[in-house]
């Protein structure tokens, strides 16, 4: 008479504990999904001059507006990197000026430590000091990490793409993303920020082909 009742207590002990763990996966899976989000907004202003193919690029130190100390240096080196993989602009180094770090200093509006980050406006004066057609703006809004359900990656950037004749912009974007929850490596906040960029980047890229293509007049 025991053996049936005993027989479907062992069975239920083995299946609890299967249950158990699959159920733990499943609202694993679901917190994670549900803390990744994106925001982003680009576009080219009406009436904007089109840069002429192989047209001559110079990236600017990114305004940092985030806790981290480095997210200016982080996201400038890495933009100019991307750039110069992309082949749309040729790029004129920022560091070619003349004293350029004694001048940067002068035209900064973030005064962290070994940390240089210029506005737009100041930044078409490092653009004619290099005799560059453009340069890319930027600013960092976030770079670290947000509480949720443990700490995740967060990462805000704003471009600009502006002409250095007369400061009319070309092109202009942001993208602020956060990874999914779980995400507690500083390494992916590193990867966060190099996706952030390309996806900005190749959007600008796309963007002033689909101009070319539509027959925008095209300027230096």
């Amino acid at each position: 008479m025991h053996a049936p009742h005993r027989q479907f207590s062992e069975q239920i002990a083995l299946v609890l504990p299967r249950m158990a763990l699959n159920l733990t996966l499943i609202v694993g899976l679901l917190a994670a999904a549900g803390c990744a989000s994106r925001t982003v907004s680009t576009g080219l202003p009406s009436g904007a001059p089109a840069p002429a193919e192989g047209a001559t690029l110079a990236v600017v130190p990114f305004e940092n507006l985030s806790h981290n100390r480095n997210a200016g240096l982080i996201l400038t080196d890495l933009a100019t990197t991307l750039v110069y993989a992309q082949g749309r602009f040729r790029v004129v180094e920022v560091s070619q000026v003349a004293d350029a770090e004694s001048k940067l200093r002068r035209l900064e509006v973030s005064p962290w430590e070994r940390q240089v980050g210029i506005n737009t406006a100041s930044a078409v004066l490092v653009g004619r000091a290099l005799e560059a057609d453009w340069v890319l703006v930027g600013s960092v809004g976030e770079y670290g990490f947000v509480d949720g359900f443990g700490e995740t990656a967060n990462v805000g950037v704003t471009l600009r793409l502006v002409r250095v004749e007369d400061s009319a912009v070309g092109w202009a974007g942001s993208l602020s993303r956060r990874a999914a929850c779980g995400t507690f490596s500083e390494e992916s906040v590193h990867r966060l920020g190099h996706e952030v960029l390309r996806e900005l980047l190749d959007t600008m890229v796309r963007d002033l082909q689909r101009q070319d293509s539509a027959g925008g007049d095209s300027a230096s």
